[in-house]
């Protein structure tokens, strides 16, 4: 049974941990022409022209630390104007990865019983849990994926954009101002 067509990354890189040397060594990810439109489609984005990361992978046993930048150059669309702007964006990345069961006990606070569920208790000036290795794979496709998606403005402004609400029509009293003169009149 070959995988659904739609449940594949459109970017997938996968990394082999016990292919990363104990020294530090750069990878490069860049997402081909093809798969632009795609990843474009799923983000919400007008077009994404490129799409490439770098990062400097290093091992400590199981455990591997990624360092790192995303760049990307896209087009989105306005919330106010409704038209596409060009955006550049350049994203810094520190990751800790570990085997799965350890990243699972890392990230587990306040054990209810529940194996399935996991709670995660978010403590200031503490590190975050490390991200699972699963299978003995990294995929630096679906990190380059997931921190671009949480780098976008949610609701990007075109620049020197601005919303101004539109002033009350001069005849027409708000629905506050209405019930304000119903209760004095009370």
């Amino acid at each position: 049974m070959s995988p659904d067509p739609e449940k594949i990354l459109p970017l997938s890189h996968p990394i082999r941990v016990e292919g990363i040397k104990l020294r530090p060594g750069n990878v490069t990810v860049s997402a081909p022409a093809q798969a632009l439109p795609r990843i474009a489609a799923e983000l919400g984005l007008a077009s994404l022209e490129a799409l490439e990361a770098h990062y400097t992978l290093s091992r400590n046993g199981e455990k591997v630390k990624l360092e790192g930048a995303i760049q990307a150059k896209m087009h989105q669309i306005c919330v106010v104007t409704l038209e596409s702007f060009p955006v550049e964006i350049k994203v810094p990345m520190k990751l800790d990865f570990a085997p799965e069961d350890e990243a699972r006990i890392a990230a587990r606070r306040g054990d209810a019983g529940d194996k399935d569920e996991i709670d995660i208790e978010v403590r200031l000036n503490e590190a975050d849990p490390p991200e699972p290795i699963v299978d003995g794979v990294i995929d630096l496709g679906a990190v380059t994926l997931e921190f671009l998606a949480l780098a976008l403005d949610p609701y990007p402004r075109k620049p020197g954009v601005s919303f101004d609400a539109a002033p009350a029509e001069p005849g027409i009293e708000s629905p506050f101002a209405v019930l304000a003169k119903l209760k004095r009149e009370q």
